[in-house]
């Protein structure tokens, strides 16, 4: 197995300003930041380290995927769930931001075909600029499927699609309030036909269980198939040795650093067996 490691020649530590601080409903906040070298050098499916107060405390910045990019202002969601995603949820417009990035390896765009994408919950982050650029790179038809637990919870539509008709946003809520009555990986297997490419992100526990249904489709699955997983990463570019995930390697196996082979990884690659045994990543 080749291995895929981010360069990190492209990332830059920058301060921007805050333009706006969005609250979505159900809990999630999306942030806009004015970082012009992530803006322009930013891929889908590639993270920023966002910088959480003044040190010494929360000492560790915190990843969050490039959710999306206008101009030189970045995009990013969260919600607030611990001390570190507090502050940044409390920042406001003219606020200074310090951000490391662009980092990690991202998603594979195929030079044409279908694309499906595969978002549970705060797993919608990084697909509003991978739609965008899949259809920049020739995918006809970008088919996402947008899971959550309840209809607040979901990442709005529109701003998925942002006014394509070539993006299609399918919804599905586990309590059924909104698209269909169930669990978002339900919806895959009538997607693949034909797709030149699927990717996935969401917590683990959902990707596991994605990876059983594609593991049942078998001659059917796209070329590229690859999923963004979710690890707790200190530092982002290889140091601390925090965010190593278990990865198949020939007739063995090994730990592969989730920020520098990752977060971005080929599903057949993955040991979902090992990755399942792990205790749940949370960015704080």
């Amino acid at each position: 197995m080749a291995r895929r490691l981010s360069d990190l020649r492209r990332a830059a530590d920058e301060r921007g300003e805050v333009v706006a601080v969005e609250r979505l409903g159900g809990g999630l906040v999306e942030i806009s930041v004015r970082l012009p070298h992530t803006a322009a050098m930013a891929r889908p499916g590639e993270f920023a380290q966002l910088r959480c107060g003044t040190p010494p405390l929360p000492l560790l910045r915190r990843p969050f995927s490039v959710a999306w990019v206008e101009g030189e202002v970045c995009g990013f969601v969260l919600e607030p769930l611990g001390e570190g995603t507090r502050r940044l949820a409390g920042l406001h417009a003219g606020d200074t931001l310090q951000s490391l990035g662009p980092l990690g390896s991202g998603f594979t765009l195929p030079a044409a075909g279908r694309v499906v994408c595969v978002a549970g919950g705060l797993g919608c982050a990084p697909f509003p600029l991978a739609v965008r650029r899949a259809r920049q790179a020739g995918a006809g038809e970008v088919v996402v499927l947008n899971g959550a637990a309840s209809a607040e919870r979901l990442y709005p539509a529109d701003r998925l699609s942002r006014g394509d008709p070539c993006i299609r946003v399918v919804e599905a809520t586990d309590d059924g309030s909104r698209g269909h009555h169930g669990h978002v990986t339900e919806l895959v297997a009538a997607e693949l036909d034909g797709a030149a490419a699927l990717w996935a992100c969401g917590p683990n526990p959902m990707l596991v269980a994605l990876a059983a249904v594609l593991g049942r489709a078998g001659a059917a699955l796209p070329p590229i198939v690859e999923a963004s997983l979710e690890a707790p990463m200190g530092c982002g570019f290889g140091t601390c040795l925090g965010c190593a995930l278990p990865v198949r390697d020939g007739a063995g196996g090994r730990f592969a650093l989730c920020c520098r082979e990752g977060p971005v990884m080929p599903v057949a690659e993955v040991d979902w067996e090992g990755l399942a045994a792990l205790p749940p990543a949370y960015v704080a």
